[in-house]
């Protein structure tokens, strides 16, 4: 059995990140299951009833110690409004992938930035990575933006990346090693 790793709410100046919980299921439903979130990621939630079923199986995952998948809330801190999301996803290479979305609604507010700078500070400094990536597709370059303004650096670009189901997409990989984070400027 694996370390149990509770990641604790993190604040930043405009959301608090957190481990999903059982009400989140409608407020996520209010966005994920837009075509313009959907757009740029692989995994799609289709329906209310399939979101509720995601987060129940999140919920459940909090409760095993050889977890390796923490998919957070970002709600605002203010309203408690779910506005976002991301996850962190622990490879057993030491590397961790990366991923975050916001509500349609909130683009071109900074929440962006501020869930991929949490995610990755969570996933240095109280999960241990060596290090960090995440994927962006070719068409998406709002997050291609986010990726290089948290500190991430292009590693490769891949044209012609599974997504299951049969399709495929260019993306970019961005990613940054541990001692390239702890020597970043506060």
């Amino acid at each position: 059995m694996g370390i149990m790793v509770a990641l604790h709410p993190v604040e930043t100046p405009q959301l608090v990140l957190r481990e999903l919980v059982k009400s989140d299921s409608a407020q996520l439903s209010a966005f994920v299951t837009q075509p313009k979130y959907q757009k740029h990621i692989t995994h799609r939630l289709k329906n209310e009833t399939m979101v509720v079923e995601f987060v129940a199986r999140q919920m459940a995952a909090q409760r095993d110690g050889r977890r390796q998948v923490y998919h957070l809330a970002a709600e605002e801190r203010f309203s408690t409004d779910v506005v976002g999301d991301g996850f962190i996803i622990r490879h057993g290479d030491g590397t961790h992938e990366l991923g975050w979305g916001v509500h349609p609604a909130m683009w071109s507010l900074g929440l962006g930035t501020e869930i991929g700078q949490a995610l990755v500070g969570l996933a240095f400094e109280r999960l241990r990575a060596k290090s960090v990536w995440c994927k962006v597709m070719a068409d998406n370059k709002a997050s291609a933006r986010l990726a290089r303004r948290i500190g991430l650096r292009t590693l490769e670009t891949i044209a012609a990346y599974p997504l299951g189901q049969g399709r495929t997409t260019q993306v970019t990989m961005f990613g940054m090693k541990a001692q390239e984070y702890f020597e970043m400027p506060y």
